[in-house]
């Protein structure tokens, strides 16, 4: 079977779905890749990718539904790709990839199609506008999908309610899945890494991994960094983004020049991970969020926002708060930072329940979701 896999962000792929494409080749499936490379956010080397295999191509597809002329340029693409390399299944991600992918089947019935919701821009406490832009589309869409994978409860529950095609089935995977020999607990290493990284042995330590936009909400807890005030502190931001300017510049008029830090994207975000002593993950939305299962991984207790994703995932080991309450995380920050025994018991068990979503598990769902298409359409 000829699989394309589509994307809207370019490294999207290499970052999140290598283990997909492994278990796809191990089955006898060709693996073709289409998405935008000129829009990349995660580390991303075309290159690799054609070397093991995996046929790229570039299409200018947007990340918003207004860049109409972009879009339909990619769908264009999209057919011929199709049509070419006599493609039998579309693996979608992304709003847009799902949008894009799915509106194929409308000139090609026999495509069948599997597309991940990483989480649905309409949910509980949603924007109406959201609901009204994105339900119908999904609602509509999900005609023409074969399979249906959502990464949490309430996503989930929403998808049972679409009518799908024939023989469809909606399916949940616990997340993408976490490296373990990349992602685990060694305080061990926590010196040593700040001695590299010319940190503080001694310093407390907030971190934060996330694009820099105004989903992650990353104002919010720089404001409770500075009103909670902590002596010898210092909140690490990894990542890059549209925002990176205004946060410095509330950096700078907060006067925590020298103990608020944008990193910048990182590579090797496991060290990060390792040095700091809590995990801050203030987003306002998320379907899932990878960030924080890897930093439970490496034994970080959570401060959180509570939403559909959080919930899957912050129980013992978290304080929730309220994507918008600025006391309430920095209150959240204060408590541990004076708890040692409930830090340490938040230790544990983030390491517990991130074993919930190990890449073990993912593999073990997503090949069941394989085996059942390929014995309902004869592959």
């Amino acid at each position: 079977m000829n699989v394309l896999i589509i994307t809207v962000v370019g490294g999207f792929l290499p970052k999140f779905l290598m283990q997909d494409v492994h278990m796809l080749m191990e089955r006898g499936h060709n693996v073709h890749y289409a998405t935008n490379f000129d829009n990349p956010i995660y580390e991303c080397n075309k290159k690799e990718l054609e070397a093991i295999g995996i046929k790229c191509f570039q299409i200018p597809i947007k990340k918003s539904p207004l860049g109409i002329r972009s879009n339909m340029i990619a769908l264009m693409h999209l057919k011929k790709i199709v049509k070419e390399c006599s493609i039998d299944m579309t693996y979608l991600h992304n709003p847009m990839g799902g949008v894009l992918g799915r509106l194929l089947v409308f000139s090609n019935k026999r495509l069948l199609t599997i597309y991940t919701a990483h989480g649905f821009h309409f949910y509980k406490g949603a924007p109406l506008q959201n609901w009204m832009l994105y339900y119908p589309v999904e609602k509509c869409l999900a005609r023409k999908t074969d399979v249906l994978i959502t990464i949490n409860h309430e996503d989930e529950n929403q998808a049972n309610l679409f009518k799908l095609k024939k023989y469809g089935f909606v399916s949940r995977i616990p997340s993408t899945g976490i490296d373990a020999e990349r992602f685990y607990y060694d305080i061990s290493q926590k010196d040593l890494l700040r001695e590299r990284y010319s940190i503080e042995t001694d310093a407390f330590i907030f971190l934060s991994v996330g694009e820099l936009n105004d989903n992650k909400n990353h104002e919010t807890i720089i404001k409770a960094f500075a009103k909670a005030n902590i002596y010898k502190s210092r909140l690490y931001i990894c990542g890059e983004g549209y925002k990176h300017q205004q946060l410095q510049s509330l950096i700078d008029e907060l006067g925590l020049g020298d103990r608020v830090v944008l990193t910048g994207y990182q590579t090797q975000i496991e060290n990060y991970y390792k040095m700091a002593d809590i995990f801050m993950f203030p987003s306002k939305r998320e379907g899932m969020g990878m960030a924080a299962i890897e930093a439970m991984a490496c034994g970080l207790p959570l401060i959180v926002s509570d939403n559909r994703g959080s919930r899957e995932y912050a129980k013992d080991n978290a304080i929730v708060c309220d994507a918008y309450n600025i006391e309430a995380f920095a209150n959240a920050m204060k408590q541990l930072y004076e708890d040692d025994v409930l830090r340490k018991h938040m230790v544990q068990k983030s390491i517990e329940i991130s074993c919930d979503f190990t890449k073990e598990k993912t593999r073990k769902a997503m090949e069941e979701i394989m085996e059942k298409v390929e014995a309902q359409h004869g592959y």
